[in-house]
């Protein structure tokens, strides 16, 4: 109980799934060197993450209207979220995916404020200020101005957003359970998958040679790495608030980032590694918070 009132377990449960998303890329440039690429890949590995979570739809048939409403949203926002996440670290520099998609604790914090009317805290205040300018620090003084964006930094900017808001229905839905929401979320993540290869994925679809050569690779992706972080967010999501889960997870930066830096041999200097030390003191501030978790009824959500 003394766990549960001060969400140490879910917190525990977020940072898992950072460190998790931080290195999912590892398997997906595995996939890219066995002769997939592309929204390919994001395609293939989230449809092997989708099938455990199949059985999670028969709930579907017990639900009220207003949970499957819930539900469709979960599945448009954080199931596309992470379809367009996990292809934007194929579709354009790792660091760069993972830092895109982490301006989102900006719009988490105002989301916060001004959807579920909850005061901006000091405390919360000094922890999104510092991870701000953890982000900065990485992307470093020269930004480009010219606003010069490939598809990969598109999707990664785009899936924050998605996940930001999306955070909002898990939080305020206790309905549903875990596996009814999982199940939504896969739906959102293959139809979001299979839109973008649709639309946007000139390549043509890989040849069998390709698959049956990246397939030990893709099952890893789906099954070790995309499916784990997938139960594991929206559980935590479930009782932290969405500012607060957007915080804690920022801490895949600092795997994210590093990991590229050691392994794919991407840059990890003096800015990224004062922009990881304001992203750890960010998320130190944030959880040395005495938040604790409740069960929200649809008018109100727990005091900060």
């Amino acid at each position: 109980m003394f766990l549960r009132s001060h969400a140490l377990l879910p917190t525990a449960g977020l940072l898992l799934a950072a460190v998790i998303s931080g290195l999912t890329w590892l398997p997906l440039h595995a996939i890219e060197r066995n002769g997939i690429a592309g929204l390919w890949v994001a395609l293939a590995v989230v449809a092997v993450a989708c099938v455990p979570l199949a059985p999670g739809l028969a709930g579907f048939r017990d639900l009220t209207r207003r949970d499957l409403v819930g539900l469709f949203w979960i599945a448009a926002l954080i199931g596309v979220a992470w379809a367009f996440y996990t292809a934007s670290l194929t579709t354009t520099e790792v660091a760069r995916a993972i830092l895109l998609f982490y301006i989102a604790p900006v719009w988490g914090t105002l989301l916060e404020v001004f959807v579920l009317r909850q005061p901006l805290t000091l405390r919360r205040a000094t922890a999104l200020g510092l991870g701000s300018a953890g982000l900065i620090a990485i992307l470093g003084i020269g930004l480009d101005l010219r606003f010069v964006m490939n598809l990969g930094d598109v999707l990664a900017l785009m899936s924050g957003m998605l996940w930001s808001v999306g955070l909002l229905f898990v939080f305020r839905r206790t309905g549903p359970t875990l596996a009814t929401q999982s199940a939504a979320l896969a739906v959102g993540a293959l139809i979001g998958a299979v839109t973008m290869v649709l639309l946007l994925e000139r390549a043509p679809p890989p040849s069998a040679d390709a698959i049956i050569a990246a397939g030990p690779w893709i099952l890893v992706a789906g099954l070790g790495f995309v499916l784990p972080l997938w139960l594991l967010s929206l559980w935590a999501a479930r009782s932290v608030s969405p500012a607060r889960a957007t915080l804690i997870f920022m801490a895949e930066v600092c795997v994210g980032v590093g990991s590229a830096a050691l392994w794919a041999g991407q840059p990890f200097g003096a800015r990224e590694t004062i922009g990881t030390i304001l992203v750890l003191a960010a998320a130190a501030v944030e959880f040395g918070g005495t938040q604790k978790a409740a069960s929200l009824s649809p008018q109100g959500v727990p005091p900060l």
